[in-house]
């Protein structure tokens, strides 16, 4: 990401198409990287956002530092971690599957995010 403006800056995960990135920049903030682990949607992300560093891989495989380092973030302080987690596994519209693994998604703890000390 090679914009320095100084609008607090956030990371979208499960980022899709970019609907709650343009929410959040609507907001007024950079969205300095998202992360989405479909293909076809983390590409157009990348063509919505093209300030913002999209990542093509599973929320499970990184951490905080790799999506720094990814979207050359540096030691910038991050304001904001959001994303809409997968809902299939509990869905009532969906099959609702309570021991699909995507439920587990929900729980996870970013870690990396801070910035260094």
């Amino acid at each position: 990401m090679t914009n320095t403006s100084k609008r607090p800056i956030g990371i979208d995960l499960f980022a899709g198409a970019g609907g709650m990135s343009l929410g959040f920049e609507q907001a007024g903030f950079d969205i300095a990287a998202a992360v989405e682990i479909d293909p076809i949607h983390c590409a157009t992300h990348e063509y919505n956002f093209p300030y913002s560093k999209a990542i093509c891989a599973s929320v499970v495989d990184l951490t905080g530092d790799d999506v720094r380092q990814k979207a050359g973030i540096g030691d910038r302080e991050i304001d904001v971690v959001f994303g809409g987690a997968p809902c299939q596994g509990f869905s009532l519209i969906g099959k609702r599957v309570l021991d699909d693994p995507r439920n587990e998604l929900l729980a996870l703890r970013p870690t990396g995010f801070r910035a260094p000390a």
